[in-house]
């Protein structure tokens, strides 16, 4: 039986079946005609430490009102007037900040869950640096600089036609994606390419009219100097299977579905936009990575807050329209987690702002998510309840429910190599799926790709 590579399938694809790609609302030839029949994990990493107690505050059924309110007055979130929260469910028990209002209706309707008391178990760190690295890449350090996202997609038995199976969204690759020869970097479909050289690197096939006798464009030259067995250059011909795929996308043709309003003039909804189509075209996505920096408010934080909580609402609320009301209702496919380093302060400073804390809350979206509800505990804000008496307690280990997400929607039980140092993973319910035995992987890169 002959073998063919990953690779070479792509260079067979690419010759001739991206052209169906360039019309806005069509699929790539080897697409499916409805939603994909795989998962897609998008993690939204909100850097620089967000305000759980902001975002989503005690409402006034809360027991914990009454403390939030005495530790809060610049950055309280009104229970009633102008800036007050918008109610997530009829309880009382919570609301969500009043410049998130498609938050609001996505709890409502059963596409958003909150988790509460949310974070890193101890060792505890205030450091923006020092909190991402180890969520991103391990517990304390620990997984050898590779990207927890890495580690399970190498423990995932993927099919050969798979072309992207793991997005860095930004112009940086995402430290969860740390260590990948599998993934991709791009901030937009019209970034992804090479420019440097005399000519264009996407014209066809090298130029675009008059070409000197025997001189090649990029297109042509970098296999050529790509053609050898080191790491590099295998990095090397990743990139320009990736640009073979992403060159024949037409992103500024694309149409979201009815409902989906992205911001045209900001980065984080047009970067959401991107990957929704990617993700309709079927290019094999299992792992998605973007960021939503601005979150560090140490003061001034109601004039900051609000507008980077719009930014984020918006966004999130335009690709969940998006995906749950395209024809293939890829909502059901598609599961969105946004999470943070570390919270903040429960009191706030004196600058009208909060300092590094610790606890915070992480956000699950998606059609096969038990919205509508809260899980976790809050351990609450009386002095002997706060960790250090001064910050939200961590009461759910965040790796909890990235886990419950690669078992029950990925079908990826490998977590605890995913995440070095994690043991003991009980799901908490937030996914719809089947669940397997936990367990550790020990054949790296066992995936049946060259």
């Amino acid at each position: 039986m002959t073998h063919i590579d990953r690779r070479d399938f792509l260079k067979a694809c690419c010759a001739s079946g991206l052209v169906a790609g360039t019309v806005p609302g069509t699929r790539l030839v080897f697409g499916a005609t409805a939603a994909n029949d795989y998962d897609t994990l998008v993690v939204v990493f909100l850097r620089g430490g967000m305000d759980g107690l902001s975002l989503i505050s005690p409402g006034a059924s809360n027991a914990e009102r009454g403390r939030y309110e005495q530790a809060r007055n610049a950055t309280r979130i009104a229970l009633s007037g102008e800036g007050a929260g918008l109610a997530l469910g009829g309880d009382g028990q919570w609301q969500v900040h009043p410049r998130a209002p498609e938050l609001q209706a996505l709890y409502n309707q059963n596409r958003l869950a909150v988790v509460l008391g949310a974070g890193m178990p101890a060792p505890v760190t205030r450091s923006h640096f020092d909190a991402q690295v180890n969520m991103e890449v391990g517990l304390a350090g620990q997984g050898g600089g590779i990207g927890w996202i890495t580690r399970a997609l190498a423990s995932t038995t993927l099919p050969p036609d798979v072309m992207i199976p793991a997005l860095s969204v930004g112009s940086l690759t995402s430290t969860s994606l740390l260590g990948s020869t599998e993934a991709i970097t791009m901030a937009s479909g019209g970034d992804f390419r090479i420019d440097t050289g005399n000519w264009a690197w996407n014209v066809s096939p090298d130029y675009a009219g008059d070409a000197p006798d025997g001189v090649h464009g990029m297109l042509a030259a970098l296999p050529q100097l790509w053609s050898g067995s080191s790491s590099l250059e295998a990095a090397g011909r990743q990139t320009l299977d990736a640009l073979q795929v992403i060159r024949g996308i037409d992103f500024d043709g694309y149409v979201p579905a009815a409902g989906a309003n992205y911001d045209p003039g900001d980065a984080f909804s047009q970067q959401l936009r991107m990957l929704a189509q990617l993700i309709k075209l079927d290019v094999g996505l299992r792992y998605a990575a973007i960021d939503l920096g601005g979150w560090d408010t140490h003061n001034g934080q109601n004039y900051f807050f609000g507008e980077i909580v719009a930014r984020l609402s918006r966004g999130l609320g335009a690709f969940q329209a998006d995906l749950a009301n395209d024809a293939g209702n890829y909502a059901q496919r598609v599961s969105t987690v946004a999470m943070s380093e570390f919270g903040r302060r429960v009191q706030e400073n004196d600058d009208q702002g909060t300092d590094h804390g610790y606890g915070n809350v992480m956000l699950a979206l998606g059609g096969s998510v038990n919205g509508g509800r809260t899980f976790g505990e809050f351990a609450g804000l009386a002095g002997d309840q706060m960790f250090e008496g001064a910050d939200v307690m961590v009461t759910t280990d965040y790796r909890s429910v990235l886990s419950e997400a690669l078992i029950r929607r990925l079908h990826n039980s490998n977590i605890y190599y995913a995440f070095p140092g994690y043991s003991n993973y009980t799901p908490l319910g937030i996914f719809q799926g089947s669940d397997l035995p936990p367990g550790g992987f020990d054949a790296v890169f066992a995936n049946g790709f060259d």
